[in-house]
């Protein structure tokens, strides 16, 4: 099993070196399940929590996650705590299982991002990132039309008008976070 920071450091360099071209980023549903498998199968990932005041616990998404699936197994099945423990500690999660716990965790945020409150994606030792949904109004936009090409480039035509229907984005707020500020 290869650990979480081995996985991004190695998805990163890919990703930078077959993106030379390109001014965007691509999302990719495959490293996705290499990412989440490899947080629910590395018991030695963790993470720093931060507040404004700073550092305030560590998480390892790993062992929390198994300890809540041995509690069911235990408050379901009946057995014994640390049997349910020793059968989640040698359980390797697969493909399929992070696949779900990605639609999982892609559903919830929609879900609540319906509320129309602001959701902390939680302090990180460099960021301090929330997310809400927006509603864009519809409306019409104009924008220049290209109506054919010369040795020039593209030849424009006044403008074209084109309809937009209402639709929702997500805000991302990310300030400057707290803890990182010098006094």
């Amino acid at each position: 099993m290869q650990d979480v920071k081995e996985i991004i450091e190695e998805i990163k360099r890919k990703r930078i070196e077959s993106n030379t071209e390109k001014k965007y980023e691509t999302k990719s549903q495959k490293d996705e399940i290499t990412v989440m498998k490899g947080i629910l199968n590395d018991p030695s990932y963790e993470v720093s929590i931060y507040d404004k005041t700073g550092c305030v616990g560590i998480y390892n998404p790993s062992k929390e996650f198994r300890s809540m699936i041995s509690g069911i197994i235990t408050n379901s099945i009946g057995i014994q705590p640390n049997e349910s423990k020793r059968i989640m500690d040698h359980y390797e999660f697969s493909n399929n299982d992070a696949k779900v716990m990605i639609n999982f965790s892609k559903e919830f945020i929609n879900s609540y991002m319906q509320t129309g409150r602001k959701m902390s994606l939680g302090g990180r030792e460099k960021s301090d990132t929330s997310i809400i949904k927006r509603s864009i109004p519809g409306g019409v936009i104009k924008s220049p039309e290209v109506i054919g090409y010369n040795e020039n480039g593209p030849i424009y035509s006044n403008t074209k008008e084109t309809k937009l229907e209402e639709y929702e984005t997500i805000k991302v707020f990310s300030p400057y976070p707290q803890w990182l500020k010098k006094e």
